[in-house]
């Protein structure tokens, strides 16, 4: 070849080319036939969960007088903290034993959830509404728990646990929205049992992808269980537990501060829609910002940079509050929580073993569904003036963000030797 003659690359850099190809396996990672089989379980029980939410909504809190609401509320809370507190130290033990535990619980939760909510749908005016609706949640909460263990073995490489976090999340997201409107209209003709009735059959869907996962066989030793335990808690994943609790309090106090808010001013039904539709939609930009910040920001850079977000637009909301305000409010929480989950995800999958992930998600879950819950209480037991809540939850968040942000550095500078 002449010395003057084209070379191989010469019309791209190098840097480009290499950029594209490491874009590219990133993308082949998180597409292995496996994943896809994930991607369409979670779906199937994001949809169900969705009409679950939407059949209870009515008799919970808006077709009952406001001091029934408040009743039917703290039972709802009830119902959403005890599953962790019935599943998480059963599950926990159950998958770290058993190597082929979590392909298991997800064939079980997918039929369970099928056959509660057909029972549902003959059964809500009974007695036997709230233990039905309590065994869904518990099946659900089991999910949560799974996905989060079993994701690392299905995707090939740690460069890939935020973009796959992300495509979960935007998958359930979608799946939450597209059936939300057949789901209304069920709702009005014929009715709530053929809604439900749809809700199994979605729920029943999710078992084909959940049996045509890998299969591992064994029982894995004690003590590599309790020795890969050990190496979960370091000094980052609490600190990132604590930004993830943080986050996931202000979002369980706001939601329940605006919709009793809205409630006390009359526009209950306009104020559900607007900001149910601003969460979802909060949710999925959130999923799918995610992966483009982890190309700029370290998981740990997203954490504080969803606080921040979220409590500058909460500072704002909460000195000029209005229906309008509160809907930019739930729409940039639902952003930066969505993307803070990812991250947080992320940060547990990258430092937790094999043998203590069942562990360590069942263990943060819990955490993060209790600080939910305590943030619903606060404007449960207490009338506080719109404005001024949603003004204190932005205090809030950008306190945490600084704390974080300082008590990081100092552990950093602590782990160098």
């Amino acid at each position: 070849m002449a010395r003057g003659g084209p070379r191989p690359h010469d019309e791209e850099p190098l840097v480009r080319i290499a950029a594209r190809r490491a874009v590219g396996r990133i993308r082949r990672d998180a597409e292995t036939p496996q994943f896809g089989r994930l991607m369409a379980y979670q779906a199937t029980g994001a949809a169900g969960d969705a009409l679950v939410a939407l059949a209870l909504a009515g008799s919970l809190f808006f077709s009952v007088p406001a001091a029934d609401a408040r009743g039917r509320v703290a039972l709802y809370l009830l119902l959403t903290v005890a599953p962790f507190a019935v599943v998480s130290p059963l599950l926990a033990r159950f998958l770290d034993g058993s190597r082929g535990g979590l392909r298991a619980v997800m064939v079980t939760a997918a039929a369970g959830r099928a056959v509660l909510a057909f029972l549902l749908s003959s059964r809500l005016d009974s007695a036997l509404l709230f233990p039905i609706a309590f065994g869904i949640l518990v099946l659900s909460r089991a999910v949560l728990i799974v996905r989060g263990a079993v994701l690392p073995q299905l995707v090939a490489s740690e460069r890939t646990f935020v973009n796959a976090n992300a495509t979960l999340s935007k998958i359930g997201a979608l799946a939450g929205m597209i059936v939300g409107l057949p789901g209304v209209a069920l709702l009005k003709w014929p009715g709530v049992e053929t809604e439900l009735v749809l809700c199994a059959l979605v729920y029943g869907a999710g078992i084909v992808p959940a049996l045509r996962l890998p299969r591992v066989r064994g029982r894995r030793p004690k003590d590599e269980q309790l020795g890969a335990r050990a190496g979960v808690l370091d000094v980052f994943v609490r600190q990132a537990l604590v930004v993830a609790a943080g986050m996931r309090f202000l979002v369980g106090f706001l939601v329940f501060h605006l919709a009793f808010s809205f409630r006390r001013e009359d526009v209950a039904a306009i104020g559900l829609g607007l900001l149910v539709g601003a969460a979802a939609t909060g949710g999925l930009v959130g999923a799918l910002l995610a992966p483009r910040l982890r190309r700029r920001l370290k998981e740990e850079g997203i954490l504080v940079l969803s606080l921040v977000v979220g409590g500058v637009v909460a500072l704002i909301a909460g000195r000029w509050f209005s229906l309008v305000t509160a809907a930019v409010l739930v729409l940039a929480f639902g952003i930066a929580s969505g993307a803070l989950k990812v991250a947080f995800d992320a940060i547990v999958q990258r430092h937790a073993p094999e043998a203590a992930r069942g562990w360590a998600f069942a263990r943060f879950e819990s955490a993060l569904q209790l600080a939910w819950v305590a943030g619903a209480l606060v404007p449960l037991a207490l009338a506080l003036p719109p404005g001024a809540g949603v003004f204190a939850a932005g205090v809030a968040g950008n306190l945490l963000a600084i704390l974080y942000t300082a008590g990081r550095g100092r552990a950093r500078a602590a782990s160098i030797p």
